[in-house]
């Protein structure tokens, strides 16, 4: 769908004409299913996460009636992105450590218990690793998680992001990415020792 046929489909849904808009949704849908589905790994979490970003972008640009971005598809795509990533932190959110080696507990305050091996100890050193990985993030500029972000989705490329986010040759925004990972590494080490004294 061009994009004068997209505030076309905004205009009239103002209007109280949702015709136009959700045949437009269902383009978009269409269009981004099979890469929703490579993200996300499931046909059901591709239509929540594509749900979740709908009601946003009807949030923002037809009832705030903000301005639209250049290119919808992609605007759309990169939301349900967020949408799923957020998903993804929020899990390990729902997870709190305990002092016990072995252990976690859920918020609903049931105790889980690893086996005593090997294994066991990996496991949880990965729930430590992860966990500092996830608060790190969430302390980081919103810049800095775009960039981070963009590179564990291999179907963005850092030079996509240029324009977006506001730098003005290719070779700052490799710059910023490389200290932006510099400075994550640094956080996640400094949260795990903190984790670790739980």
């Amino acid at each position: 769908m061009k994009d004068e046929s997209i505030e076309k489909a905004i205009k009239n849904a103002i209007l109280g004409d949702e015709v136009l808009f959700n045949k437009f949704i269902e383009n978009i849908y269409s269009e981004l299913l099979p890469k929703l589905i490579v993200l996300t790994s499931s046909v059901d979490s591709a239509r929540d996460v594509f749900i979740q970003s709908i009601q946003k972008f009807w949030e923002r640009f037809v009832i705030k009636q903000e301005q639209l971005p250049e290119n919808t598809v992609a605007y759309i795509y990169r939301m349900c992105k967020n949408a799923w990533l957020m998903q993804k932190r929020n899990q390990w959110n729902m997870v709190m450590l305990t002092s016990e080696p072995y252990s976690y507990q859920a918020v609903d305050g049931s105790d889980h218990f690893l086996l005593e091996s090997d294994q066991a100890v990996k496991d949880s050193e990965d729930l430590y690793r992860q966990k500092a990985l996830t608060l790190a993030l969430e302390q980081m500029s919103e810049k800095c998680k775009q960039l981070i972000e963009a590179e564990l989705d291999k179907q963005v490329k850092l030079k996509d992001l240029q324009d977006e986010l506001g730098y003005h040759n290719y070779q700052s925004l490799v710059q910023a990415k490389y200290n932006c990972k510099k400075r994550l590494a640094k956080m996640v080490f400094g949260v795990l020792k903190e984790l670790k004294k739980l």
